[in-house]
């Protein structure tokens, strides 16, 4: 006798389901734009997108700056902090995405500095101050791509500054 238990669904009874297409049947299937024609779109809405970086960067740098420059030396709030911080980090994402990867590297550090505090010493405050006029002289100078030598250089001394930061406290 057999002892296995019956598979309890019986193959007569076994039916494969279709999804819809609804994606499909929402697509035109004739007419738009040609493959080189959208690859083109697409290309030149990425320059576009280029193009408009710069601006979008100096102005978070500027809403950076602001918050920074809002409150007397060594008053910052945790929310001014966690402020600065979301400006920081928003700018690091973006910097290496268009071409700026000084700006990625600067505001890299700048968030390692400020990660998870509630408040800064003074010394601190000093070196976010150095962050974002290194971020400044980036724009000013127009040191888009690739900057080895002055990467190298920028990340050496940004670390150090942390360093002596953490040691203090």
């Amino acid at each position: 006798m057999n002892d296995r238990p019956k598979h309890p669904i019986k193959s007569e009874t076994r039916k494969f389901i279709t999804p819809p297409r609804l994606m499909a049947n929402k697509v035109k299937k004739t007419g738009g734009p040609s493959a080189e024609q959208a690859i083109m779109r697409a290309l030149n809405a990425a320059s576009d997108l280029m193009n408009s970086y710069q601006g979008w960067a100096v102005d978070d740098l500027t809403r950076l700056w602001r918050t920074f420059q809002a409150a007397p030396r060594g008053t910052h709030s945790p929310e001014d902090i966690a402020q600065m911080f979301e400006i920081a980090h928003g700018i690091r994402g973006e910097g290496g995405s268009f071409g700026f990867p000084l700006i990625s590297m600067i505001g890299d550090s700048l968030c390692k500095l400020m990660e998870g505090k509630t408040r800064l010493t003074l010394p601190e405050l000093e070196i976010v101050k150095v962050h974002i006029l290194a971020m400044r002289a980036v724009f000013n100078q127009h040191l888009k791509g690739p900057q080895p030598k002055l990467e190298g250089e920028l990340r050496q001394l940004l670390t150090l500054l942390r360093d002596r930061a953490d040691r203090r406290h």
